[in-house]
């Protein structure tokens, strides 16, 4: 061999040994971009089962969308856009949760003062309580 090809064989080598790491890199993010797609579905999930289609239903499809997205990055093999979609699919999904919830906590309060307010009002007509002579 001569000095020229043991440069070229060199520097291929070299080229194997960087590229090698970063092909593995790539391909150990696909279990963890399914994990994050199934953890974001299993937020949005929550999100539903709080209620949040009701009272929050534009943050709740923000969430949907991602995890859609999420999806399509993980069956398209972009494993960073997949994982980096379905965290923020998670984020907005307990946004939502969290929103929906505290509308539903909100309104139990005004609930609540609303009956308070009325007891009071019923307190308010009814006869004094002072103590009466006893009868005989």
């Amino acid at each position: 061999m001569n000095q020229r090809m043991r440069r070229q064989l060199g520097r291929g080598l070299a080229w194997i040994v960087i590229a090698a790491p970063l092909a593995a890199g790539c391909s150990s993010n696909g279990p963890l971009a399914s994990t994050k797609l199934a953890q974001a579905e299993r937020a949005v999930d929550e999100a539903q089962q709080s209620g949040a289609a009701v009272s929050v239903p534009v943050e709740l499809r923000t969430a949907e969308d991602k995890a859609e997205g999420g999806g399509t990055a993980l069956a398209n093999k972009d494993f960073d856009q997949a994982i980096r979609v379905s965290e923020q699919a998670a984020v907005d999904a307990d946004y939502a949760r969290a929103r929906a919830n505290n509308e539903r906590l909100k309104k139990m309060a005004d609930e609540m003062r609303a009956n308070i307010q009325t007891l009071r009002q019923e307190l308010q007509r009814l006869p004094s309580n002072e103590p009466s002579a006893p009868e005989r």
